[in-house]
């Protein structure tokens, strides 16, 4: 066939009489100039004009059609809706055909199992809850569900035919718009979360957006929308809420490891406590056992020689007996003064460590006018912390520098204080005659005896004593010492008791 018949007018006129199908031509105001028999039995109305029975997306094409296939010399194809005088609507396949005279030819192919389909595939997608749209390459709607005309609040047939910008404010038209072109140029689907403004107000949506192309060789857009508003809001609380359910079980954990920790010093304060009345168990029994062994032989000795009626002896044995029972008495004495010092101190008070010493010399009078001692102190601070405890602590270690001197030289003791860090230093240092340094290990431990005994001395429990004061207090004490030289005692308090 020629391929200037297919534009030929009058070949198309005898062609439409001929041929089993509606057939039109029409100029480009839509004026139908010619109508086929089968055209006139589809329509049933006198209506002159194409588009008044068919939709503005159909007047649409095929004003791109006119200008297209005029251009190109081609003929296209796409589907109509028509609608009849019964208000019936049908789809029906057309071909589009530029005739020579400036007219358009329109063949229609009425395929009912096409016009079920596409029907049922239009009562589907309207039917869908989420927003449907299909745009064309200018970014005009050619195709909205029922979804998307209520998300909008308005009719279809006032949506299609116009752009994002007839609809939504410039921010996010822009963005609709850069994402489009986007997808018409790399023809890949893309999905973008997006602000979208409807009746309901500002939403959040996920839009899937797809390019096809027509028969014609056209790009369309295809989007789906949906509403991610609540999913998002959820997930920002389920978010919230396990952030700070973190937080709550991390504090928690904290807690937990203070509260371990804790109960491990306690633990092991408990296991150096059980272990230090063990050996002051044994230290107590030993101590004990030896005068009660002396009653008990002195004892026996004295019944003997009374039976045997010799009592030349007897005044010497009670003597001896009434020294043990003495000894027992001091050492009791010294073990119950220990123990009562393992208690917390509850008479805390602030008072001047100055004022403090001067109660401390005058109880210690009778120690330092004998040994002729001399006790340097001054500006010593103010603490708050039990008084009658700290008295005994210098008390007891004034003591022991006096009574430990040297016999050619007179005892000077020098107490002073430093601040350290978080704590309170105290030095009280002597020129006495110093501990040898195999003992400085075990010079805290109560009963140990590291000079020869003299008369009214004690049973080596003054310096034990002294370590529990402090540690009562939460401080800590060392020593340094030198023999022919002298001691240094250094005890630390935290600042939280001192002023």
């Amino acid at each position: 066939m020629n391929k200037n018949i297919l534009y030929n007018t009058k070949f198309w006129r005898i062609f439409g009489e001929n041929f089993p199908s509606p057939f039109i031509r029409i100029n480009r105001e839509g004026i139908i100039l010619y109508k086929n028999q089968h055209f006139e039995t589809l329509i049933h109305s006198e209506c002159l004009n194409l588009y008044a029975f068919i939709d503005v997306e159909c007047i649409e094409k095929i004003t791109e059609y006119m200008t297209y296939s005029k251009e190109n010399k081609s003929i296209l194809s796409h589907t109509i809706k028509i609608k009849k005088s019964t208000n019936e609507i049908f789809y029906f396949i057309y071909f589009f055909i530029p005739l020579e005279d400036n007219s358009f030819g329109l063949l229609f192919i009425n395929n009912t199992n096409a016009n079920n389909e596409i029907m049922m595939l239009n009562n589907i997608i309207n039917t869908a809850p989420d927003p449907i749209f299909v745009k064309n390459d200018q970014h005009q709607f050619m195709y909205v569900n029922q979804a998307f005309s209520e998300s909008l609040g308005m009719p279809a047939t006032h949506i299609l035919g116009k752009s994002d910008t007839d609809f939504f404010p410039k921010t996010e038209s822009d963005i609709f718009y850069k994402v489009d072109r986007k997808t018409f140029k790399t023809e890949k689907t893309t999905i973008n979360e997006e602000t979208f403004t409807s009746k309901m107000g500002v939403r959040t949506i996920s839009t899937k957006k797809s390019v096809f192309r027509t028969l014609a060789g056209h790009k369309i857009l295809v989007g789906v929308i949906r509403d991610v508003t609540e999913l998002n809001n959820a997930r920002e609380c389920l978010k919230k809420h396990a952030r700070e359910l973190k937080r709550q079980v991390d504090l928690r954990a904290r807690q937990l490891q203070i509260k371990h920790t804790d109960l491990e010093s306690v633990v092991e304060k408990l296991k150096n406590l059980n272990s230090d009345l063990d050996c002051f168990a044994h230290i107590c029994c030993h101590e004990l056992r030896e005068p009660l062994r002396t009653i008990c032989a002195f004892s026996t000795l004295i019944l003997d020689e009374y039976e045997q009626g010799d009592i030349s002896d007897i005044s010497n044995f009670l003597r001896i007996i009434h020294q043990c029972a003495s000894k027992m008495d001091e050492l009791i004495h010294s073990i119950l003064k220990y123990s009562t010092n393992g208690l917390r101190t509850n008479s805390m008070s602030l008072f001047s460590t100055n004022e403090l010493m001067i109660d401390v010399l005058n109880m210690l009078l009778t120690q330092i006018e004998e040994k002729k001692a001399v006790v340097n102190f001054s500006d010593l601070p103010h603490i708050y912390a039990d008084r009658f405890q700290i008295l005994q602590l210098f008390q007891n270690l004034i003591n022991n520098s006096i009574k430990f001197c040297k016999t050619t030289t007179p005892p000077i003791i020098t107490i002073c204080a430093y601040q350290k860090n978080r704590f309170i230093e105290f030095h009280v240092t002597d020129n006495g005659i110093g501990i040898a340094k195999k003992y400085h290990k075990e010079i805290f431990l109560p009963f140990k005896k590291f000079h020869k005994r003299t008369e009214g001395s004690s049973y080596g429990i003054g310096l034990s004593l002294c370590k529990k004061i402090i540690e009562n207090h939460g401080g800590s004490i060392r020593m340094s010492s030198q023999e022919d030289v002298g001691t240094t005692f250094r005890f630390s308090l935290p600042t939280e008791t001192f002023i």
